[in-house]
């Protein structure tokens, strides 16, 4: 008998594919967290910066010219109603799924639950203080 590797993360469906079309201006007030290294924003689904994938997106800098983005759509389980990742709140040190416990670092690493992979990222763009979010 032959033993077979068993890739749990292919078990998982994907998370669904959605428009991400996002323009924010950095110095607004209400982006006032992008302002430092390791700060975060969400952006929801549909607002004033555009579209936001399947449950909107969570911005973090990495430094004055560095900006990631992610999907908040959990990817276990991620058809789940509950399926949906937030800063925490206490240290926003992390982003956590409150339905999964599936936790992530700021760099959208699975460092905790039982999440199969990382959080779907998308490309970001600065020109001066406007930051495009895109698929």
């Amino acid at each position: 008998m032959l033993a077979a590797c068993v890739d749990n993360a292919s078990d998982q469906p994907l998370i669904p594919n959605a428009p991400v079309n996002l323009s924010i201006n950095i110095t607004n007030q209400q982006y006032a967290p992008l302002r430092f290294d390791n700060g975060a924003v969400t952006l929801p689904v549909q607002g004033p910066a555009g579209l936001g994938g399947v449950k909107g997106v969570i911005v973090v800098r990495q430094s004055a010219s560095t900006f990631l983005a992610f999907e908040r759509n959990c990817p276990y389980q991620p058809y789940d109603a509950c399926a949906t990742v937030s800063l925490d709140r206490n240290s926003r040190l992390f982003m956590r799924d409150s339905c999964c416990t599936s936790q992530f670092d700021l760099r959208g690493q699975v460092t905790g639950g039982p999440a199969p992979r990382p959080l779907k990222q998308y490309s970001t763009s600065l020109q001066g203080s406007l930051l495009s979010i895109t698929n």
